[in-house]
């Protein structure tokens, strides 16, 4: 008798997680599901041995580790390398429960979305990523006001911690892009272009995930590098106008040092995906009630 093929593929990229990966895969391992999935770790470079376990673990699917490539996403990587026809990006700090995957999958797979993400309880603090006070109701303040959700149930950003997509739309809208430091605007980015070529991101709250936030060692120096990603995100989609707005706002949190150099990548990503686009930003503000 066959083997029966990986329905989905779930990828986890890691740096320096302490003992998070291994908590949030014995989580996965007695959590029930029905569908045939894989697991992807990208180890990013770890210093602190949280990978060093999987060596000897014991886990009943198929379980691949990968090491990061320097300027490549490391959940595009993991994605290049999935057998499923579905895949679910997890942050290593995730308890599930029971017929987590179904729920998560079950409006991509009736066609009422192309992504989704589902609800969220946390235990611990998060480390403050913010470097300052963000005008309320504006751009990326609305990215750390999960989930704002539409009336329709629809949702402006996914969550960086755990999102699904079919592999076939996944490719369709280009994957993830590279060269942002932080996996929120790198998600806050697939989001808006999901919405920009005409596709639907949707909320799932019957599904709630748990969140366990951890001091590791060592730290994330990645997280200081917020600015220059947002500015990268604005440089691939928005006007002029908006662009110099989110530089002020940066350098009014943080200085010139997070500003960051003037990126060529983003904007040929930009000019890219503006010829497909559907919709324009100006759309999808109001559609969110964001303020530009």
């Amino acid at each position: 008798m066959s083997a029966q093929p990986i329905l989905v593929s779930v990828i986890i990229a890691v740096q320096n997680e302490g003992i998070d990966l291994q908590t949030t895969l014995e989580s996965m391992k007695v959590s029930r599901v029905a569908s045939s999935y894989e697991v992807i770790i990208v180890d990013e470079g770890s210093v602190d041995g949280c990978c060093d376990f999987l060596i000897h673990y014991k886990f009943d699917k198929p379980l691949r580790k990968f090491k990061a490539q320097s300027g490549i996403s490391s959940r595009q990587l993991g994605a290049f390398h999935a057998l499923g026809s579905y895949l679910i990006f997890c942050s290593p700090r995730l308890y599930f429960e029971d017929g987590w995957m179904e729920e998560l999958l079950e409006p991509i797979q009736h066609g009422r979305a192309d992504c989704t993400t589902p609800d969220f309880t946390a235990q611990g603090r998060p480390d403050n990523i913010q470097r300052c006070e963000l005008p309320a109701g504006g751009l990326f303040a609305s990215i750390y006001n999960f989930p704002a959700v539409s009336k329709q149930g629809d949702i402006p950003w996914l969550s960086s911690d755990c999102f699904a997509v079919s592999r076939q739309t996944f490719q369709e809208l280009g994957g993830l892009q590279d060269g942002f430091f932080t996996k929120e605007i790198e998600t806050a980015e697939f989001s808006l272009r999901t919405w920009l070529l005409g596709r639907v991101c949707y909320y799932v709250p019957q599904i709630c995930l748990t969140l366990v936030f951890r001091h590791n060692y060592p730290p994330d120096e990645r997280l200081a590098y917020w600015g220059s990603d947002v500015i990268n995100l604005t440089r691939m989609h928005f006007e002029e106008e908006i662009i110099a707005k989110t530089r002020e706002l940066v350098r009014a949190c943080d200085g010139e040092q997070y500003v960051g150099p003037d990126r060529k990548e983003f904007d040929a990503a930009g000019e890219k995906y503006l010829k497909i686009r559907k919709f324009d930003p100006v759309w999808f503000a109001h559609r969110f009630d964001i303020m530009l």
